[in-house]
């Protein structure tokens, strides 16, 4: 018994000392994050839409005399000079009616010329009264009539080789020339439609429409000029087209159901990269200098109360704030409301953080940003 109570008591002691000693205390360490402080920046503001290729001069050749399709000189989807011989409509008919209109103008030359003999013979006769005016303005008829009948001539001599020049459809400049709808042999005329297609490609337009608001913006018109931009076509693939645009074409008007604004760009196209029917999408550049306080994409999220940052206080603690965005473009945004310069903002490592809680931030400036900074308190120009 007296065995048992020290065993009782020696544990009871044990349990005490045990409950006496302190647990030392880990200082827990606080996560880390990447911040940027905000900060003004210049900027461009840039817009994209859809646009869509065309060519610059596209004609459909047709006949314009009737006869048979004697020879088709070209190779179908072949680049073709200016003045090339794509096609000869029998021109043997027409050379013949050319020879029949030149023999009317020489029966009629002769014609005219006894009768213009005639006219000046009796005219001097007249004046010593020895013909009766009735005789001469008999012959001054007859003069009048062959004088008529030459201009006649002329003008159908004139049509005829007209018409035999029509029998050599020539190509109106350098281009690719499409299929042909008709082959050798075949009687063609005026009504035949569209032989063939001969489209431009060293130029090609680039038709696309903006928005009424994006027509005041960037292409804001004072003093009877445009505003100053650059135009870059951006193809299927997601390259920027190499060479730059020039604006070719502004529309007269709004389309007033849609509210939309027609424009067209011209683009060299030296290489033949870009066929009529592609699509793509046109960047608009305004050149016009703009500054703004610029925070990274990364930075921004978005739940149903909006977008908004996270920003860092000097003592590390974390806040959320809702932002308004003006403008974004290639990884940046523009902050209209909701930081102020000099604040800090977490772009990465947002995860480990929550409002309230405290951080420590490592500092790093992105190369978006790398370019120098706007003071904070100059206006946008």
């Amino acid at each position: 018994m007296h065995k048992l109570f020290l065993l009782f008591a020696t544990a009871l002691c044990l349990f005490f000392a045990g409950c006496e000693r302190k647990v030392p205390q880990v200082k827990a360490e606080l996560p880390a994050v990447k911040g940027i402080k905000v900060g003004m920046y210049p900027y461009n503001p840039a817009n994209t839409v859809i646009a869509e290729v065309k060519a610059a001069d596209e004609v459909n050749l047709v006949a314009r005399v009737e006869g048979f399709l004697q020879k088709r000189c070209f190779v179908e989807g072949s680049r073709v000079k200016k003045g090339t011989l794509l096609y000869e409509i029998e021109p043997e008919l027409y050379r013949a009616k050319v020879k029949a209109a030149q023999a009317k103008l020489n029966r009629a030359q002769v014609a005219g010329k006894n009768a213009d003999t005639d006219y000046k013979r009796q005219r001097q006769l007249l004046s010593s009264k020895a013909v009766s005016e009735r005789t001469f303005d008999r012959v001054e008829a007859t003069k009048l009539e062959a004088d008529a009948d030459i201009k006649n001539a002329e003008a159908e001599l004139e049509i005829a080789k007209q018409n035999l020049s029509y029998t050599k459809i020539r190509a109106p400049f350098d281009g690719i020339v499409g299929l042909s709808r008709y082959s050798e042999g075949n009687l063609v005329s005026p009504s035949s439609g569209t032989l063939a297609t001969i489209v431009r490609n060293d130029v090609v337009r680039v038709e696309f429409v903006v928005p009424e608001l994006l027509l005041l913006n960037v292409f804001e018109k004072k003093d009877g000029q445009r505003g100053k931009f650059k135009i870059e076509l951006i193809t299927q693939d997601g390259k920027v087209y190499p060479y730059p645009g020039k604006i070719s074409f502004w529309d007269n008007k709004v389309n007033t159901n849609t509210g939309t604004f027609r424009i067209q760009a011209e683009f060299p196209n030296p290489k033949g990269a870009l066929t009529a029917g592609m699509f793509g999408r046109i960047r608009i550049t305004s050149l016009k200098n703009l500054s703004g306080l610029m925070i990274p994409e990364e930075a921004l999220m978005v739940d149903q109360a909006g977008e908004y940052v996270y920003v860092v206080s000097p003592d590390g603690t974390v806040s959320r704030r809702n932002v308004s965005i003006s403008y974004r473009d290639k990884g940046f945004a523009v902050v209209k409301s909701g930081v102020k310069a000099g604040e800090t903002v977490i772009d990465a490592g947002i995860q480990h953080v929550r409002p309230g809680g405290k951080c420590k931030v490592l500092y790093h400036e992105m190369a978006l940003f790398q370019k120098k900074s706007v003071p904070a308190g100059k206006k946008n120009k």
